[in-house]
């Protein structure tokens, strides 16, 4: 609103001009239609001045009434600028060798239209277009700012329309600004709106001699209040009509998000969370940056925080770049904050968009401590993530889970129904215990800690729950050093021995190696290869996710010189499953030797290094 704010005071400002120039050398003639001809020659404009009364004095008096400045072609409405009435009392020797000084300044129904057309061409720069070039827009335009004593706006307001037709008003109901000289603090205190918001702003800017100094800083002590939001902004500012060259400490605090959601257009409980923020704020030209910054989002501590949000040029989106740190991240409460937190919630779920015209476009990275997502609780996270048309780039996802380190990258692609999905995860040194209690397995005899390297796709998808349950997977598991139940190995082998005599303890695993194939849900696990000193196991697996069922077969390759090597057969839910002989049908004995013979990984798996002594076929 920066622009509405000067070109609001500029066109005042010519109307005063042009009303006092009337009386000093134009006495006699008709006022009104003198400063119509004047203000209209200057704006390149329709004007309308319905009434003009000058009183002359020491101070001037002068009324103007039922004021418009007609809006250029294609604008949303006839006038730009409507006034109501305007009451000024302006000192006659300060028209005489300048700056202008006020005293008893009342603006009553001002109401200014600020807008870009369809095509974007701004209807806040008058006259012919060479008298404006695309730099002027950004000059100070504080050198004529007049000396108000006491100056007030009521019943008014400032209208800004993009050029894709979004209107964002300022209510200005009751505006007081007055300093006893220019050389004095100027006292600010609006009460307002924005988009039917109430707002309350008191503020102290510096002396009116230094606004008026292009480039020089002034002081700027601002305090707002909306609701239960308070924002204050202690600081130095080159351009305050602009709001630019801000530089200042900034302090924001809302209990409910409420005034926020309702400054977006957005129903006041569409995001109940509490935020704070702490730290520096700038805005220079097209960038408004917060550094330094601390705070909370909800329950959620922000530690660090440097994001900057740049104005996008003609015909290009904004963006927003930085990062944020927290302590604690709960997504649960972030991304469904209306809904009770509970430790097995299962409803949270991330939208995976990749928009085709994205406005702002991101590249920011964020990092936590501790995350929460529905059930699952994850440790030293960090993502980077870049937004561009129809393409979420995630260079960089990372997080520790289950005591192992997760490492992916993937985007997410626009497609004719939802989005397409590819990522690559590389997860070392998972704890198989923790593993197979996440995923509800009954208690395995294999200990030790498990790499994983997957390649995931998903097509049309919306969410992250809905790419989880219908993605394609391939995926290579290993271990190199473990410990696996000695009974296991005589179980597998059929070891008559056992008849006699019960093996305790653990033996070392020399490797295990098993690659999975997924498609929405169901896959299979095959080869799958465990080494021992004692012996080696050589299986394949069936399983459906949906269901949470699995059938695995496997066959030894024991040391024992009773071995029988029989196939084993496990089968049935993940939590319950039973343990038989497998059949000796040729498609089972086709499946285990075909577990036994591969040699060789999927491309994008090839390079996967844990395990891989496994890949020999088992003697």
């Amino acid at each position: 609103m920066r622009r509405s704010t000067r070109i609001a005071l500029i066109t005042l400002g010519l109307g005063l001009a042009a009303a006092t120039t009337a009386t000093l050398t134009l006495r006699q003639v008709d006022l009104r239609a003198f400063a119509t001809r004047k203000l209209a020659a200057t704006t390149g404009r329709p004007v309308h001045i319905g009434a003009l009364h000058v009183a002359p004095g020491q101070w001037l008096t002068v009324d103007m009434d039922d004021v418009s400045i007609g809006n250029i072609p294609h604008g949303s409405r006839p006038e730009m600028i409507t006034l109501g009435h305007l009451h000024a009392q302006i000192r006659l020797t300060s028209l005489l060798h300048g700056p202008i000084e006020t005293r008893d300044l009342v603006i009553t129904r001002f109401s200014g239209l600020f807008e870009r057309t369809p095509d974007r061409t701004p209807n806040w720069r008058f006259g012919p277009p060479s008298s404006h070039p695309d730099t002027a827009s950004k000059s100070s335009g504080m050198s004529g700012f007049p000396g108000l004593r006491q100056a007030t706006i009521h019943e008014s307001e400032v209208i800004y329309r993009s050029a894709k037709g979004h209107s964002y008003r300022i209510g200005l109901d009751n505006v007081t600004l007055a300093s006893p000289n220019d050389h004095a603090p100027l006292q600010m205190n609006v009460s307002g709106s924005y988009n039917a918001t109430p707002i309350v702003l008191t503020a102290q800017l510096g002396p009116i001699t230094t606004l008026r100094q292009s480039n020089r800083p002034a002081t700027l002590d601002l305090h707002a209040t909306s609701g239960d939001l308070t924002l204050d902004l202690n600081g130095m500012a080159t351009d305050l009509l602009n709001f630019d060259g801000v530089d200042g400490a900034l302090r924001l605090n809302t209990p409910t998000s409420a005034p926020l959601m309702a400054f977006a257009g957005e129903k006041p409980d569409t995001f109940p969370l509490a935020l704070a923020l702490d730290g520096h704020f700038n805005h220079t030209g097209d960038d408004w940056k917060l550094s330094h910054t601390h705070g909370h989002l909800g329950d959620s501590p922000i530690t660090d925080a440097d994001v900057t949000f740049s104005e996008g040029s003609k015909d290009a989106p904004d963006r927003i770049s930085g990062t944020m740190d927290f302590s604690r991240l709960d997504l649960n409460a972030l991304i469904s904050p209306t809904k009770p937190t509970q430790p097995s919630r299962s409803d949270t779920d991330i939208p995976l968009l990749a928009p085709a015209k994205p406005d702002p476009l991101l590249n920011v990275r964020l990092s936590a401590k501790n995350v929460r997502y529905n059930a699952l609780t994850f440790t030293d996270a960090a993502i980077a993530l870049v937004q561009k048309p129809g393409l979420v780039d995630v260079p960089s996802l990372t997080f520790g889970w289950l005591g192992g380190h997760i490492a992916a990258s993937g985007t997410i692609r626009t497609a004719a129904r939802g989005s397409d999905i590819q990522a690559n995860v590389d997860v070392t040194r998972a704890d198989i215990d923790r593993f197979r209690q996440q995923a509800g397995f009954a208690p395995i005899p294999v200990k030790g800690s498990l790499s994983l390297r997957a390649a995931v796709t998903a097509q049309g998808v919306r969410t992250l729950n809905q790419a989880a349950r219908i993605a394609d997977l391939q995926a290579v598991a290993g271990m190199n050093e473990g410990a696996i139940a000695q009974e296991v190995i005589g179980v597998a082998s059929t070891d008559i021995g056992l008849l006699f005599r019960r093996k305790g303890g653990t033996t070392p695993v020399t490797c295990l190696l098993g690659a999975l194939t997924l498609h929405q849900g169901n896959g299979t696990v095959m080869p799958l290869r465990i080494r021992t000193g004692i012996g080696s196991i050589v299986g394949a697996a069936r399983f459906d996710l949906v269901a949470r069922r699995f059938d695995l077969a496997f066959q030894s390759r024991a040391a024992a010189a009773l071995a029988l090597d029989i196939p084993i057969r496990v089968s049935g839910p993940f939590d319950r499953p039973a343990i038989g002989l497998a059949g000796w049908s040729d498609g089972g004995r086709a499946l285990l030797k075909s577990a036994n013979t591969i040699t060789t990984l999927p491309p994008a798996l090839a390079s996967f290094p844990t395990g891989r002594v496994c890949l020999r076929p088992v003697p």
